[in-house]
């Protein structure tokens, strides 16, 4: 990863798969997004974690080990988030706690 991302793809498990759930571009800091960059760069990945690709041209993947919390307004009739917005990371969680 070359700079902070524009945009983080995010996801969310169901029934021990990776879903994904939207994209989100607004929401953080210059610090913020920069700190991300090297998480995510720490977390590469060759494959995509979702169990759909999707159709997102230059993505990079990364493996499922962040936890973010992002608010929406609401979710598109396809279940992905509706105007998302980063809110913050959160360190005290894995992806594990969240099944």
């Amino acid at each position: 990863m070359s700079g902070p991302p524009e945009a983080v793809l995010v996801g969310e498990r169901h029934d021990g798969l990776q879903h994904d759930a939207g994209s989100v571009r607004t929401g953080w800091s210059q610090a913020e997004r920069t700190r991300l960059a090297a998480l995510l760069q720490a977390a590469a990945a060759d494959i995509c974690p979702f169990t759909q690709i999707p159709p997102v041209a230059g993505a990079r993947w990364v493996l499922p080990q962040l936890v973010g919390e992002v608010r929406s307004t609401s979710r598109t009739r396809a279940g992905r988030l509706r105007h998302p917005s980063w809110h913050r990371l959160r360190h005290d969680l894995t992806p594990d706690n969240l099944t």
